[in-house]
């Protein structure tokens, strides 16, 4: 039994199958566990630092039972957001409550269309202008979607935070959240194989062979298998053949062209700023008169480049994150650090009415990852596009009792772009394998192709 993937979808499968007896065996393209989780930790902040998931969203409750069982301290993030608006800062603790008029819209989507086409016939009214505008960014960022792309039923089915004040909780854990994929990998560490990439599945109805390059070795090596999960990134799965990370299937499997057709890899741009100080709890030009942001958590701005920044609150740390979704982290992507330095510097400036000079002076350090151009993810997270609602579940479905798709993109539920429904989807895909194994007769394996 193989897994191919050792994020936190391919850890999940795992741990089922070892439970169940089964020796299986995960095959990973990078030098580490974790995938799209990635931490870093630096002596000049004592706190974790995240470049890739960083936040619990909603009850997500895969991720708390981990949380749970790890004896890990995740807490709530509460605080104040805040808005910049025409030039000038204003509370925005309504944030939901301003989204409600046009997302609980969503729900009159019979035929589907692109939320971009939805939001032209002015749900909410004249009145909701504003929160038009509010969902659209909400929609760039949070799905690290294309709006002009995006199927609105599949927001739809998926539901909003905006009608469910559970799915409004915002988490993060003060441990790191590095510490999710290393609780999974608890005692089984010798059953990863890392800095092995994966070139080619060859496979027929109940075997499969594994083409592996270990190392940046020139040689190929062969693992033979029973069935095979494969839980890389969606962006990953849909690469060209012949390119950095891209798995040639052979025979190729028409799942991966349906997804092809009506899946899409979102694109995210961070960078997370270190300052000397909370500048930003003096006061500012552009905020009321005697108000403080010294419980600021959430900024959303007006600069098109980083529209979204949030602090360490409630921890009093001298940091921010800024945020970028869609279309809008296309065109960073690619760039050197020092220009998204430069971009995050200019439009944190903008957002809370001082100088770059301003900004730029407080600031020790900055960190990023260009997740589009990294060759093993190709991307964020997914989304489903006009005509794709039922895109992950049809992903999800076993290929000839051999092939397994799991991960984020493959969420029956529909959980995309979470850690949740990463390890959901990763365990799902496991439990039908020991289904078809518990049920298959002892008998003569097809020859692969």
């Amino acid at each position: 039994m193989a897994i191919v993937g050792a994020g936190v979808a391919g850890l999940a499968a795992l741990r089922v199958l070892d439970r169940a007896g089964i020796n299986a065996r995960v095959i990973e393209a990078r030098d580490r566990i974790g995938g799209r989780i990635s931490t870093v930790r630096d002596p000049r902040l004592p706190y974790p630092i995240e470049l890739g998931a960083e936040f619990i969203h909603g009850s997500a409750e895969e991720v708390i039972d981990v949380v749970g069982d790890a004896e890990l301290v995740a807490y709530d993030i509460e605080g104040q957001r805040w808005r910049t608006k025409s030039g000038r800062l204003t509370r925005l603790d309504d944030y939901w409550t301003r989204l409600h008029p046009v997302m609980r819209n969503l729900k009159s989507v019979t035929t589907d269309r692109s939320f971009a086409d939805f939001l032209s016939d002015k749900p909410g009214g004249q009145s909701a202008s504003d929160a038009r505008k509010l969902a659209r960014t909400f929609v760039e960022g949070f799905h690290a979607a294309d709006v002009e792309h995006i199927s609105a039923k599949a927001l739809a089915d998926g539901g909003s935070p905006s009608e469910d004040p559970e799915e409004q909780r915002i988490m993060r854990i003060a441990d790191g959240y590095d510490r999710i994929p290393r609780w999974l990998v608890r005692n089984l560490e010798n059953r990863v194989a890392t800095a092995s990439v994966v070139e080619e599945i060859a496979w027929g109805p109940g075997a499969a062979s594994i083409s592996v390059r270990r190392n940046g070795s020139a040689n190929l090596m062969s693992v033979r298998a029973r069935a095979v999960i494969v839980t890389i990134p969606l962006g990953v799965l849909l690469a060209s053949p012949g390119e950095t990370g891209a798995i040639a299937f052979s025979p190729p499997l028409a799942v991966i062209d349906d997804a092809r057709a009506h899946l899409a890899m979102g694109t995210v741009t961070r960078v997370v700023f270190l300052f000397d100080e909370r500048w930003w709890t003096d006061t500012l030009a552009a905020a009321p008169r005697d108000a403080s942001l010294d419980r600021l958590s959430f900024l959303h701005g007006e600069s098109r480049e980083f529209p979204i920044w949030w602090t360490l609150y409630p921890a009093h740390l001298p940091a921010m994150t800024g945020w970028t979704g869609g279309p809008r982290a296309l065109r960073l992507a690619g760039g050197s650090h020092g220009d998204i330095e430069a971009c995050a510097v200019a439009s944190l400036a903008k957002n809370l009415g001082v100088s770059r000079r301003r900004v730029a002076s407080h600031l020790q350090a900055s960190w990023t990852h260009d997740w589009q151009t990294d060759p093993y993810s190709r991307g964020a997270y997914s989304y489903a596009l006009v005509g794709g609602a039922g895109a992950a579940k049809r992903l999800a479905r076993a290929v000839q009792r051999t092939i397994w798709i799991a991960g984020e993109a493959a969420d029956a539920e529909g959980r995309n772009g979470t850690v949740h429904g990463a390890i959901g989807s990763g365990r799902r895909a496991a439990e039908s394998v020991l289904r078809v194994l518990s049920s298959s007769p002892t008998r003569a394996r097809a020859p692969l192709r």
